[in-house]
């Protein structure tokens, strides 16, 4: 159903409506500040303990299903029940991905949103994200009606297919938000005052760098010791947050790329593939080469 309580009637995930949300490339798309999209792909099973959700996000499932879980919440959205999850930034989720339909694999689009855009919408908008936020589920379903599938695509297009500048983007990113308020979901905002947030950001947008603390602290305007003892208070070590910003990195380009093991480790920012196998294996039960 959509708001207005029409069926849905778009063919999304049928016939010539599958093709429409097959991306011209599977390669992310990253359009710093504003969002980035990928559109990840398995032939097999896949599950994930504790994936980290660093932006918001918003997942549509286009072929097989998919199952998100945290503390008792649970969401299970499938392909044939056009449907979007939303999660909140900073949720860390088990997620299980099970191929399926006519391609016999799982695909989905992936899109985050930048936090900096999320505080734009929210001074721009009369909308405030109302209700215990440490108490709310960190995702939640959502139907894809036509109005939604229409913006969404259209969000797509302009990042992915026919790019527009970013003052368009910025626009069609906030059409969404809008459309996604009209039916009761508001991402929650950022917290300035967390340090981990602000570092994740930071090094995630570049996770192929030789980040050091010294290096992290003078970007974000404060010594090594401040940002360790702050991150301290959080109760996070630097070298834990850049080794997870990486190997969730690496587990994104093993499932929209068809890059080379070794050509990914560089991408996060190890010369030594086994060492980034290594790490891998340590953060997510199995090898990279297990992924795909």
């Amino acid at each position: 159903m959509n708001h207005t309580g029409q069926a849905l009637t778009l063919p999304v995930f049928q016939g010539e409506g599958r093709e429409r949300w097959r991306l011209p490339s599977s390669s992310p798309v990253v359009r710093h500040g504003l969002c980035a999209l990928a559109q990840p792909c398995l032939r097999q099973p896949q599950q994930t303990a504790r994936f980290q959700f660093h932006e918001a996000t918003v997942l549509l499932v286009v072929s097989g299903q998919m199952r998100l879980a945290f503390e008792g919440h649970q969401v299970l959205v499938d392909a044939t029940r056009p449907a979007l999850v939303l999660v909140e930034a900073g949720s860390c989720v088990d997620v299980v991905k099970t191929p399926g339909g006519v391609e016999h694999c799982f695909r989905s689009v992936f899109m985050t949103i930048a936090n900096a855009l999320l505080e734009n919408y929210s001074a721009a908008s009369s909308a405030v994200a109302g209700g215990d936020s440490t108490a709310a589920a960190p995702f939640q379903g959502m139907p894809l009606d036509d109005d939604v599938a229409s913006t969404l695509w259209h969000l797509i297009e302009s990042v992915a297919i026919r790019p527009v500048s970013d003052e368009r983007l910025t626009y069609r990113l906030l059409e969404l938000l809008s459309a996604l308020a009209e039916r009761g979901h508001l991402f929650r905002l950022p917290r300035h005052n967390d340090t981990v947030a602000r570092l994740q950001a930071l090094m995630g947008g570049a996770p192929h760098r030789h980040w050091t603390a010294r290096e992290a602290g003078r970007e974000l305007a404060m010594s090594e010791a401040t940002l360790r003892r702050r991150l301290a208070a959080e109760q996070q070590r630097f070298e834990t947050i850049l080794s997870d910003i990486r190997m969730h990195h690496g587990m994104m380009l093993l499932q929209t790329t068809a890059w080379s093991i070794p050509r990914i480790a560089e991408a996060c920012g190890y010369q030594s593939r086994a060492r980034f196998s290594e790490r891998f294996r340590t953060r997510f039960g199995c090898l990279p080469s297990a992924i795909r």
